[in-house]
């Protein structure tokens, strides 16, 4: 029960419209037909929205730690009568994806909760296309008494640059549009392929 009103809360706040997130959907240029993998999926306010923008040919695989979480995203997914949403309950050390098949992950604001960010988007990179994006989104760190500086909840921009391209990924696109928060597009280098 708290669980499925802390997600409903999670994602009432996604949909605020201080946190853009139209704008964010737009930025991602999605296609029908697309593969994208939501990491750290949440309440699944971003999987539900690219559910409907790659439409019946395209695939949003939900991925959590959490299987309340991932339980919760299936109801609301036949909610709205999505069937095109592959939900994938992730461990520390494995991603249940689909290799050379993604057109984009989107991870937001879960960079921070990563031990060790770079390798994880290492070991990421193996399921994109080669054409395929990487979408971060993370709280700036910010001053005061607020959720996201008393427990950590955020990573400087420069540290996820910097992490991204040891994990050999470059920066494909920037936006300043979020005033709280760090949005970033990476691909991958191309000579990191052969390897």
């Amino acid at each position: 029960m708290f669980t499925s009103f802390f997600l409903k809360m999670l994602n009432r706040e996604a949909a605020l419209p201080k946190h853009k997130s139209e704008r964010i959907i737009e930025s991602l240029h999605i296609q029908e037909g697309y593969a994208i993998a939501d990491i750290g999926a949440g309440g699944g306010y971003f999987t539900l929205k690219f559910a409907e923008k790659v439409g019946k040919t395209g695939k949003v695989y939900a991925v959590d730690t959490q299987p309340k979480y991932l339980d919760f995203i299936r109801r609301e997914a036949e909610c709205q009568g999505d069937d095109n949403i592959i939900l994938v309950l992730a461990t520390e050390d494995a991603v249940g994806l689909p290799e050379s098949a993604l057109d984009l992950i989107f991870a937001r604001n879960m960079f921070h909760h990563l031990t060790e960010p770079g390798q994880y988007f290492h070991n990421l990179k193996r399921f994109l296309k080669p054409t395929g994006k990487v979408a971060i989104i993370d709280h700036k760190p910010k001053g005061g008494f607020s959720f996201v500086s008393l427990f950590r909840h955020h990573t400087p921009e420069e540290v996820i640059l910097q992490e991204m391209e040891n994990a050999g990924y470059y920066l494909v696109e920037s936006f300043d549009f979020l005033s709280e928060q760090a949005f970033d597009i990476f691909a991958v280098k191309r000579f990191e392929r052969a390897g």
